[in-house]
C-alpha cells in the first residue's frame, strides 16, 4: 500500500503543479488542490508503512524501531544546530523539503544499518 502511495503522490503532485502553473486559478483552490495532491498519497503511506510493521516478526520491529529513532535524532540534532545557525545569520534558510527528504534517507541508512547489527 505504501509504494501505490508513493507512486500517487508523484503522480498527483506532478500534474497539479503543472495545473498551477498553466492556468490561473482562484484563491482558495490552490490550496485545496495542493492539500488533496498530498494528504491521500501520504495516508496511503503512512497507513501501508504500519501496517508493514504490524506485520513483521520482533526483531525486525526493533530494527525499524531503531532505525526510526536513529533518523528521528540526527534530522532533530541538525535541524536544531542548523535554526541556530541561521539565527546568527550564518547559513541560508533550509527548505522543510530537504529535511523531510533527510529523513527518509536517515530511515534507510539506520534500517540498513541496524539490520547489520543482528545477522
Amino acid at each position: 500500500m505504501q509504494y501505490l502511495g508513493m507512486i500517487l503522490f508523484l503522480i498527483t503532485t506532478a500534474a497539479v503543479a503543472l495545473l498551477l502553473r498553466r492556468f490561473d486559478i482562484p484563491e482558495p483552490w490552490p490550496y485545496i488542490l495542493g492539500a488533496l495532491s498530498v494528504l491521500p498519497p501520504a495516508l496511503l503511506i503512512a497507513f501501508g508503512m504500519l501496517r508493514t510493521i504490524r506485520e513483521q516478526d520482533e526483531l525486525y520491529r526493533r530494527v525499524q524501531f531503531e532505525a526510526i529513532a536513529f533518523a528521528a535524532v540526527v534530522a532533530w540534532l541538525f535541524t536544531f544546530s542548523w535554526g541556530a545557525l541561521e539565527l546568527m545569520e550564518l547559513v541560508p534558510k533550509l527548505p522543510a523539503y530537504a529535511i523531510a527528504t533527510s529523513i527518509v534517507f536517515l530511515y534507510g541508512f539506520g534500517g540498513w544499518l541496524f539490520y547489520r547489527r543482528y545477522r
